[in-house]
């Protein structure tokens, strides 16, 4: 009887999450929102189609390009430039349109041109500079609401063209939190029914209503997240896709056209997507790849280091050891001079090793300065997550050009110094280079 009445359950929170989900609702243009509206753009036609996060930022950056705001110019290699002209075109951009406008100035930094690949990373934020608390993380917990320049990029665009979808009535928010709240709640009750069942069948796998009430959970913060379109929403995607299907593949290799902006956000012109992937995409820890910089007046691929680690810390394992073996240094004197044959020969290598290393540290501590003091730009930020035992640890790191070397220097920063020096700035640091160590940075007057 309790497993008919789990079964039950389950299908009746099944029934209700149908009807919640595909419930009609009017969507209502917010008050004083009554201007004509202008054609749904690119990104938004991407949100319509499923493929916001893989192809939204390129297709808008195609229909700037394809608007004035930018040109792009094919290179013999395959890769392309992206050309800012002198003058912008009298037109209004949405939030998010400002938000990737933005994005190309930051990059291009003193220059009027940029690689389109360069636009892939090096990305000026938001950096959740809104949440972010006093403290410096090194030995201690960041708050898990930090995000990369990347990602709060992107969450920042990603909201705003959804905003935008909405007010256009084309899509809508599939699940409210109202009701998403009510579909947790409801999901307690199969949870509980299918515990009593197991425990009147004496089996003890309690884990399986658990695993069970999580999974519906989960299903009902996915429909909160997600969103569905409305008639009007459908009949526009429609209308794309038969525009660009009826265009052919030949405008999808047309750089500057506004149609291979759609034809980009419906994932049907690959090769003009592919101008805007960098040698690592968009995703990932930065360590040991390649950004694009233009801090020495040219551009030039810069590559990112690795934080300070015992290599870096003046050989901080090495310094260690040499104290280990300085301790026992009086025990392999003596065993040196009592004993012979092996043991002696073992005592005289153990002393050469501590020489040696003694030489090394030396060498190493006479080559490198104990302060430097230089001028750079932040060409990437990012969020490290290190797991200990029982918690984990999110800790800032900033890559700075100097101008000088091909490789970045990449420090760990407070978490204020992260919301403050984004990716773009320029910068004056200070820092101790036997330890690859920040200690102190500021920014360049203008």
């Amino acid at each position: 009887m309790l497993l008919i009445l789990t079964s039950a359950t389950i299908g009746g929170w099944l029934v209700i999450f149908v009807m919640l989900t595909a419930a009609s609702r009017t969507v209502r243009t917010p008050a004083g929102d009554d201007k004509p509206r202008t054609v749904e753009s690119p990104a938004v036609v991407s949100l319509l189609a499923g493929k916001l996060d893989a192809y939204g930022y390129p297709a808008t950056l195609l229909d700037l390009a394809a608007r004035g705001w930018l040109r792009l110019e094919p290179r013999p290699d395959g890769s392309a430039m992206c050309v800012i002209p002198p003058q912008r075109p009298q037109q209004q951009l949405t939030g998010y349109e400002q938000q990737v406008y933005a994005q190309v100035l930051s990059r291009a930094g003193n220059r009027s041109d940029v690689p389109a690949a360069a636009l892939s990373d090096g990305f000026a934020g938001p950096v959740a500079a809104g949440r972010v608390h006093t403290g410096s993380v090194q030995g201690g917990r960041a708050e898990t609401d930090m995000k990369s320049a990347t990602d709060s990029f992107m969450a920042a665009f990603r909201k705003e063209v959804i905003a935008d979808s909405r007010r256009r009535g084309l899509s809508r928010q599939r699940l409210s939190e109202a009701a998403g709240c009510l579909l947790w709640l409801a999901a307690a009750v199969p949870a509980v029914t299918g515990g009593f069942a197991l425990h009147a069948a004496h089996v003890r796998a309690y884990w399986i209503p658990v695993a069970g009430f999580f999974a519906l959970c989960t299903v009902a913060g996915i429909a909160v997240k997600g969103e569905k379109l409305t008639p009007a929403g459908r009949a526009a995607l429609r209308r794309w896709q038969a525009e660009c299907a009826r265009s052919g593949t030949a405008v999808a290799r047309t750089a500057n056209d506004r149609l291979t902006a759609y034809a980009a956000a419906l994932g049907t012109a690959p090769a003009m997507v592919r101008l805007f992937a960098g040698p690592r995409g968009q995703r990932g820890r930065p360590e040991g790849r390649t950004v694009w910089s233009s801090y020495t007046g040219a551009w030039r691929e810069i590559t990112i280091g690795e934080p300070a680690g015992w290599r870096q810390a003046g050989g901080a394992m090495i310094g260690i050891l040499a104290l280990i073996m300085l301790a026992l240094l009086p025990a392999t004197i003596a065993m040196a001079v009592l004993t012979s044959g092996t043991l002696r020969a073992v005592a005289f290598l153990a002393m050469a090793c501590d020489a040696v290393i003694v030489v090394r540290m030396f060498t190493k501590g006479a080559t490198l300065p104990r302060s430097a003091e230089f001028n750079g730009r932040v060409i990437e930020a990012w969020i490290d997550e290190e797991s200990g035992e029982n918690s984990t640890s999110y800790i800032p790191r900033i890559a700075i050009d100097d101008g000088l070397r091909d490789r970045a220097w990449v420090f760990t920063v407070s978490r204020e110094q992260y919301a403050r020096f984004t990716p773009g700035t320029e910068v004056r640091a200070l820092v101790n280079p036997r330890r690859n160590q920040l200690l102190e940075i500021d920014l360049i007057p203008d």
